[in-house]
């Protein structure tokens, strides 16, 4: 087996932080502290918006009750109300 001691270049993007609140595709907007709901995780709190200038777009940082911490596409989430609905 040959060697190859040449170096080796990774590069490591950190996300751009959004400070303004986003609209999610069903025309609600959404912001840190919000409450939302994804189909399989259950409903988390929205603690950071983020994007990586990709194909993804914009990400929601979602904590959960539990502990998890999941980074969500905006069209997989709906807001969830909490004047209207029980959160947690």
């Amino acid at each position: 087996m040959v060697s190859d001691d040449s170096p080796i270049e990774i590069i490591l993007e950190l996300p751009e932080l959004l400070k303004e609140p986003v609209a999610l595709p069903d025309g609600d907007v959404v912001d840190i502290g919000d409450y939302v709901e994804h189909r399989t995780f259950g409903v988390g709190q929205i603690y950071r918006i983020a994007t990586y200038h990709d194909h993804l777009g914009i990400l929601l940082c979602v904590e959960y009750p539990n502990g998890e911490d999941r980074m969500l596409c905006l069209d997989v989430v709906r807001k969830v109300n909490p004047e209207n609905e029980k959160i947690l």
